[in-house]
């Protein structure tokens, strides 16, 4: 058990009607071992940085183990980087000098006004990809809305930025959906898990009956 064990938040494909805007081409990118992102490169592209940072540690439950990442992207295209091979192969320039491990691409949901790096610096990110087993559709919208509502009333829970619904992916199995949420701090979501052992397991009770897969990806941001 690690400290980051069941951090939060399961899926919030049931949420959409609360987005603050939807229908953009976002793509997620997970690199091991580079400097940093290489901004330059993403002119090329049609695209612009949204988030990036470190990935400093990883938790979950895949069929295929993915190698952990250092460091992300998130990225708002003007155009799908997945269909064309040309674009695809350029997602690899975009770490300089480091290892892509995947990426994955799909319409991007923002529920909340995006906040400027100043003002998101200090947050924890988590990036939450999720594989559903179908299984009980009804029962896991009921569940996630329970879920929401109990999380929601406890000081420090996290906040859902952006949601990405994979379309297409490469390194990895396509999951069904990327959630991109946050806690204010570190701190903030150490006590959160801490104070509210109920919660994570509803959590872990949410994930086994309604998930094959998932993985937590933690995150800080970097300019």
């Amino acid at each position: 058990m690690t400290k980051f064990n069941i951090i939060a938040a399961v899926t919030v494909m049931t949420l959409l009607a609360g987005a603050v805007s939807a229908g953009q081409v976002g793509v997620v990118g997970l690199y091991r071992n580079g400097a940093d992102v290489n901004v330059a490169a993403l002119s090329d592209l049609g695209c612009t940085v949204r988030r990036k940072g470190a990935i400093v540690a990883m938790q979950g439950k895949l069929s295929t183990p993915l190698t952990q990442p250092d460091h992300f992207v998130v990225l708002a295209c003007d155009q799908s980087i997945m269909a064309n091979p040309e674009r695809r192969s350029m997602i690899a320039s975009l770490s300089n000098g480091g290892e892509t491990i995947a990426f994955f691409e799909g319409v991007l949901t923002d529920f909340e006004q995006l906040a400027t790096i100043r003002a998101a610096v200090e947050r924890q990110y988590i990036l939450k990809l999720g594989y559903y087993n179908n299984a009980d559709i009804d029962a896991r919208n009921a569940g996630l809305a329970a879920l929401d509502a109990k999380a929601s009333g406890r000081d420090g829970a996290w906040t859902t930025e952006s949601f990405l619904q994979v379309h297409s992916a490469s390194g990895v199995a396509t999951p069904d959906e990327l959630v991109i949420l946050y806690y204010d701090t570190a701190e903030i979501a150490g006590k959160f898990r801490d104070d509210n052992q109920d919660i994570l397991e509803d959590i872990t009770a949410f994930n086994n009956a309604h998930l094959n897969g998932f993985s937590y990806l933690i995150g800080t941001l970097s300019d």
